[in-house]
């Protein structure tokens, strides 16, 4: 996994490439320091180039949304496709994250 953090008119863009899987756990936790120290209110992550995911991602992605919802930060995923968006929607991530397009 490779990502890039881009800043918006809205918030902060964090773009994740290639496959996301437990070995990225190291890499992740960068992203979740970034939103502990945030003072944004919204952060969107672009999967658009994310081409797998595991469930250790998923475990990932439910720690950054608990660090988000103590900062009454909102969390969008941007862009899923393909079998990332599946395995998401089959673990009910459209209960913790909104989705666009």
């Amino acid at each position: 996994m490779e990502y890039k953090i881009n800043e918006t008119p809205t918030g902060q863009e964090i773009a994740i490439e290639g496959s996301f899987t437990f070995r990225d756990h190291d890499r992740f936790f960068e992203v979740v320091s970034l939103i502990k120290s945030s003072k944004e209110k919204k952060m969107i992550f672009n999967l658009s180039k994310c081409d797998f995911i595991d469930s250790a991602a998923l475990g990932m992605f439910v720690i950054a949304s608990d660090e988000a919802s103590a900062k009454d930060m909102s969390l969008i995923i941007k862009s899923a496709t393909g079998k990332v968006k599946d395995v998401m929607f089959a673990a009910r991530f459209d209960n913790l994250y909104t989705f666009e397009d």
